[in-house]
């Protein structure tokens, strides 16, 4: 069973890929009309695969953070008030926390 956050994410990957087709139609249809017709159909499916994997991808590859949007060099910057220079200190420390651990794994 789907649960909640799934079928937003399968309801929004839908409704992009919808409105990318309709955009893109002229675009698609013109190239895809050179084709013959199961072959059109199956270049315009292939593609709408492709463009709802993308939107929707899978839970475990985001996790939901507006953080990942925002460049890392903009912390100190534009967001320091939205708390961005606590976000490049927590990222900061777990780099130096992984770099001290390579260093044991290599040295002992």
């Amino acid at each position: 069973m789907a649960s909640a956050r799934g079928l937003s994410s399968l309801a929004k990957g839908m409704v992009t890929v919808l409105a990318a087709l309709l955009l893109l139609a002229p675009v698609i249809a013109a190239p895809a009309s050179l084709l013959p017709p199961p072959a059109a159909g199956l270049v315009v499916g292939g593609l709408s695969i492709l463009l709802y994997i993308r939107v929707a991808g899978s839970d475990d590859e985001r996790d939901g953070s507006v953080w990942n949007a925002i460049p890392r060099r903009q912390y100190d910057g534009r967001h320091v008030e939205s708390g961005g220079l606590a976000r490049g200190e927590q990222e900061a420390a777990i780099e130096e926390i992984q770099q001290d651990a390579d260093n044991r794994d290599r040295n002992g």
